[in-house]
């Protein structure tokens, strides 16, 4: 249903290889949890808690998972896993919002997305507006949504 390919401008990126609805589970995310002060640069991290990471070497699926200011992918339980939302055609790239994730303060990454409603930099949950999070409050992590 997924495949890893290169993209254009991204490095590895994610793709349908069949049409997926709208509510499919997408990928559940994987690794081993690990506190802020114990992560290691070499490590993919994902934010799944206030000081909780999950990790991963970088070799997984979800790790391949580009940014989008416009995901068709979101966390749509508050869990680590990655429904569509919306129907996602093959060839389509998957896309989730990083911001959906991280609650770092003055963490930041430039926007290559090109979406029609990209932000340009890609901020912390606490940083972005409250129209932005009220937006995104339904496809963000469990502990970020009462925030």
């Amino acid at each position: 249903m997924l495949e890893v390919r290169q993209t254009d401008d991204r490095g590895r990126g994610v793709f349908a290889s069949m049409p997926i609805a709208c509510g499919q589970l997408l990928v559940a995310c994987q690794g081993w949890l690990a506190r802020g002060d114990d992560l290691q640069d070499h490590w993919f991290a994902m934010q799944v808690g206030p000081d909780l990471w999950l990790c991963t070497d970088g070799a997984g699926l979800d790790d391949c998972i580009n940014h989008s200011c416009k995901p068709n992918a979101g966390f749509t339980t508050g869990e680590p896993v990655l429904h569509a939302l919306r129907d996602i055609d093959v060839g389509e790239e998957v896309t989730w919002d990083y911001s959906t994730s991280i609650a770092e303060i003055g963490w930041t990454l430039d926007c290559l997305c090109g979406s029609p409603n990209c932000r340009g930099t890609v901020r912390s949950w606490s940083e972005l507006t409250s129209a932005e999070r009220g937006r995104l409050r339904s496809i963000a992590l469990a502990y970020l949504r009462g925030r």
